[in-house]
């Protein structure tokens, strides 16, 4: 088990569901193929609203691209929400559970691990171009026994190539590493909107307002206002992509008002909400 410290499970859909009367559906992955059989092979997924698929590794690598709709997925190095026009490279054998909040199409390519040393041993997530988005979508017409020619090796070289070289986004939290950090992540994770202030939690898990602090800036490289700034503009990606106007989402996730909302999602991705959805 990859033991997170974030809500997850029973805990997780409880504290969700009484948010937002709505309750996570937990499905295990279907896909069952016990080998590719070729270099990459196609997936084209749907996703309903609420849909948790528990967590699941497999032998190869795989390249998950949102083309509409926002998933969060947890790996043991942290959590990533992916939103429209980025994807995730997940290594080999890397654990990893999937939160689809309110629903989306997908794409996959399951990647032969021989491609790991290209395309690291680690997750991250990545910005797709217009010609890695284009390959991506080729990729998901093929049918799972397309001819591997010559044609078609070359084709998944730029494939790779292009992947390769793709750059990172910064839609990531890492794992806190100090059990102290654990209740306050898992409770924010669930409610990023919480009002609870760093003093209130030190009475919580035992430590002073400043020793926490301090643990944020060595977990997190980010003090907690600055960490709990990001939760709330990651969440806020999903709810924009769900259509919530700025008011609702300023609202839900704590703000006073929606140019406090507007401010903060700036200063973490560099742009106002208005121009992020327009990109």
């Amino acid at each position: 088990m990859l033991n997170f410290y974030w809500p997850k499970s029973k805990n997780m859909t409880e504290n969700l569901s009484k948010q937002t009367n709505n309750s996570w559906v937990s499905v295990k992955s279907r896909f069952k193929r016990s080998q590719l059989g070729k270099p990459v092979f196609p997936r084209a997924t749907t996703m309903p609203q609420w849909e948790h698929v528990e967590e699941h590794s497999h032998p190869w690598g795989q390249l998950t691209y949102i083309s509409d709709g926002v998933m969060t997925i947890f790996t043991p190095q942290g959590s990533f929400v992916i939103p429209p026009q980025q994807a995730l490279w997940i290594p080999p054998n890397v654990g990893h559970e999937l939160y689809c909040r309110y629903g989306g199409h997908f794409r996959s390519v399951y990647i032969d691990q021989k491609y790991q040393t290209l395309l690291g041993d680690q997750a991250k997530s990545m910005v797709v171009s217009d010609l890695l988005k284009a390959l991506i979508l080729e990729i998901c017409t093929w049918p799972d026994d397309y001819t591997l020619d010559d044609k078609t090796q070359r084709f998944i070289d730029v494939f790779i190539d292009r992947l390769e070289q793709a750059p990172t986004s910064d839609f990531f939290i890492p794992r806190a590493q100090d059990t102290r950090l654990h209740p306050i992540v898992a409770e924010l994770y669930a409610n990023p909107g919480s009002p609870v202030t760093l003093e209130q939690w030190g009475k919580h898990v035992g430590a002073s307002s400043r020793t926490l602090n301090r643990l944020f800036h060595k977990n997190f490289a980010m003090s907690f206002s600055q960490w709990k700034q990001k939760l709330r503009a990651l969440r806020a990606v999903e709810m924009l992509n769900a259509g919530q106007s700025q008011q609702m989402i300023a609202q839900q996730l704590g703000f006073e008002s929606s140019s406090a909302f507007n401010t903060a999602f700036k200063k973490v991705f560099g742009v106002p909400p208005k121009q992020y959805t327009k990109a």
